[in-house]
């Protein structure tokens, strides 16, 4: 019997949800602006995978101002973020580095949704955003279905793209007190 890993439909399946992932990623890599680039993330997720939910958590604290300020301006993002405080946050996500997947009971991950939307969720993918290496929040799929997210799957393109967005984010939002060239601040 050969490997299952190496069936044509299997490969086929996985460069297919690669080049997905790669189609997002060069998407935002496209974008001039904060808000576009977390609007083109959370509507390309949803089409590409056929996501239900897609959203944000954002951690209080100095990092994130402006850039609470910036979504909460759109009206795309208004009702697709969640703020928290870092320790409530932490509590959820302990040693936050790589996405982690889950699915059953997510009664203790209701805390990272947006307060005014309530969906019936079964799994979730939670990716780490950074800006400038400091942890600001998280990239969150979710599905009705308990199968979509498991905890064992393999997060290895889930993980570059948020490598890829908070690369993207740390170029687009500089650290307080630098100026981006030619620009005023």
């Amino acid at each position: 019997m050969g490997n299952p890993l190496n069936d044509p439909d299997i490969l086929k399946t996985n460069d297919e949800i690669a080049r997905k992932f790669e189609k997002i990623e060069a998407d935002i890599l496209l974008c001039h602006r904060i808000e576009e680039l977390f609007e083109r993330l959370l509507s390309g997720s949803e089409e590409a995978f056929g996501i239900p939910f897609v959203w944000l958590s954002l951690l209080r604290r100095p990092e994130t101002e402006m850039l609470r300020k910036l979504l909460g301006k759109s009206d795309i993002l208004r009702d697709r973020i969640n703020i928290m405080a870092p320790a409530p946050f932490l509590e959820i996500v302990p040693d936050f580095t790589h996405p982690l997947l889950v699915s059953g009971d997510l009664r203790p991950f209701f805390r990272l949704m947006p307060p005014n939307v309530k969906y019936f969720l079964r799994s979730l993918a939670i990716a780490p955003l950074t800006r400038h290496g400091v942890l600001i929040g998280s990239l969150n799929h979710g599905d009705a279905s308990p199968d979509r997210y498991r905890p064992g799957m393999d997060t290895t393109l889930l993980n570059h793209l948020s490598g890829t967005v908070s690369e993207h984010l740390s170029r687009l939002l500089p650290p307080a007190g630098k100026r981006t060239a030619g620009k005023k601040t």
